[in-house]
């Protein structure tokens, strides 16, 4: 018999899942099949706000069993080349991230992609990915409430 948690847990996620189906924003597999597409996998990325650029995937804040790329603008600093974020998130699928308050969240293709540093949990979401005449790839983002 299910606990009251589980209930709980249940209906959020299958009212998660029904907000995604119109929702811009990327989930996982298809930021994936994004980063895939490209032509050049050398060429850098970046966001599209100020000079930041992603650094690495973790469980994002505003729900745990959701994934947040952290960013940073360290002068001096090579961009990520597509190939190391497509290889970060191939190795997510799959992949237990625990949360930053504890628990653990297997993260796959349906997961939602957000942008917030570690222990953060602004609503910038991952809904676009452009590759730039000049070789530069551009993650777009746009503010969606949870």
């Amino acid at each position: 018999m299910m606990d009251l948690q589980e209930i709980v847990n249940n209906k959020l996620k299958a009212d998660r899942a029904e907000s995604m189906k119109t929702s811009e924003q990327l989930t996982l597999g298809e930021l994936i099949l994004l980063f895939e597409s490209l032509p050049n996998k050398e060429d850098p990325v970046n966001f599209d706000f100020g000079n930041f650029y992603p650094t690495y995937l973790h469980s994002w804040r505003g729900s745990y069993a959701e994934l947040a790329f952290g960013f940073e603008d360290e002068q001096g600093k090579d961009n990520p080349p597509v190939e190391e974020i497509l290889k970060q998130l191939k190795s997510a699928l799959g992949k237990t991230f625990e949360g930053y308050k504890g628990g653990d969240f297997t993260m796959g293709k349906t997961t939602p992609i957000w942008v917030a540093n570690y222990g953060k949990s602004n609503c910038t979401a991952v809904v676009g990915v452009r590759r730039l005449d000049y070789g530069w790839v551009i993650i777009d983002t746009k503010y969606i409430e949870y």
